[in-house]
């Protein structure tokens, strides 16, 4: 057989090759979700579908904030090229598609080793869930012709004003109110989150660059927080196993890291906190299970939205009690 046969017959393994393009955007020294804040030239939000307006996933916001660095585009909306064509646009002739994951939610009856199908306490089937991915392509809608205006955003080139960086604080603070969470602020040379005590200990705020930047680090240890026992139950939290340089370790400061910068991104910020001394064991988990990446992004997102969705019941509390 010759190495083109070889190759024809090669199954493309889509886990393996998005793994692959995280690791070697890590081995470069900048982590996927650094990237929309290293481009100067960009302000990205979380990426967007351009027809529903709803945001994408786990990860596929790194991979579209990878493409977006990569390539300087500043509109965070996605269109398949289908979509573009029924609305009588177009894909730029020599234009690239960026490879994204389709979730496919599966449901079926849990088998024994045997073969047979397990029965809960009841005599039901026991059920199982899980979901299959397939490759999926979308284009930046800067690389579209004759798209209608009304599907591209304003590119805001102001700072933020005072009065909106108060908003994404008093937010912050309406979170860590609604989970429950004790934030001891004391003169420190770390933050970390104490899963015994439920409590994160920040370092005091003159000892950071901005407020901006003590309230990033913040939503990282906010993020390690959603993994406790009466939250989101995660292991690198719950279960005592994480210990500084194991893998345990590692997945959960990876699920903080990207939690941290997805909020980031949807409250608005201009900087995420950078912990690049953890690279190197995030490559060495990635290498080692190849679906790694897309649980831990997961997980991440899975955090981000278990701390809006609260941020949201604590809003509509005080506007009932306002009104």
């Amino acid at each position: 057989m010759n190495n083109q046969t070889t190759q024809q017959n090669t199954k493309f393994d889509l886990y393996q090759n998005i793994t692959d393009r995280i690791v070697m955007a890590l081995e470069t020294g900048t982590a996927p979700w650094l990237k929309p804040w290293s481009n100067t030239e960009s302000k990205l939000t979380l990426p967007r579908n351009a027809i529903s307006n709803r945001y994408y996933n786990g990860v596929n916001v790194l991979l579209l904030w990878l493409a977006a660095a990569e390539n300087g585009y500043r509109q965070s909306k996605w269109i398949t090229m289908k979509a573009a064509n029924d609305l009588g646009a177009r894909i730029r002739k020599g234009e690239k598609a960026t490879l994204v994951v389709n979730y496919n939610p599966v449901e079926k009856e849990k088998l024994d080793e045997d073969g047979n199908v397990v029965l809960d306490d009841q005599g039901n089937p026991e059920m199982v869930r899980f979901s299959f991915i397939k490759n999926h392509y979308l284009f930046n809608i800067e690389q579209c012709e004759n798209l209608p205006a009304q599907y591209y955003d304003v590119i805001d080139e102001t700072q933020s004003q005072p009065e909106q960086q108060y908003q994404k604080f008093a937010e912050i603070r309406q979170i860590v109110e609604g989970i429950n969470l004790t934030v001891e602020v004391k003169p420190s040379n770390k933050a970390f989150y104490h899963p015994k005590v439920d409590t994160v200990v920040m370092p005091e705020m003159k000892q950071f660059n901005s407020e901006e930047g003590f309230y990033s680090v913040l939503l990282h240890e906010m993020t390690h927080s959603t993994g406790h026992k009466d939250r989101l139950n995660r292991e690198g939290i719950t279960s005592g196993k994480a210990k500084f340089g194991n893998d345990i370790y590692a997945f959960e400061e990876l699920v903080a890291e990207m939690g941290g910068a997805f909020l980031c991104a949807y409250l608005g910020f201009d900087t995420v906190p950078q912990n690049a001394s953890y690279i190197e064991s995030w490559i060495k988990v990635l290498k080692e299970d190849k679906r790694a990446i897309f649980r831990a992004s997961g997980k991440a997102r899975e955090a981000c939205d278990y701390m809006l969705d609260t941020l949201k019941v604590m809003q509509q509390y005080e506007r009932l009690n306002a009104a």
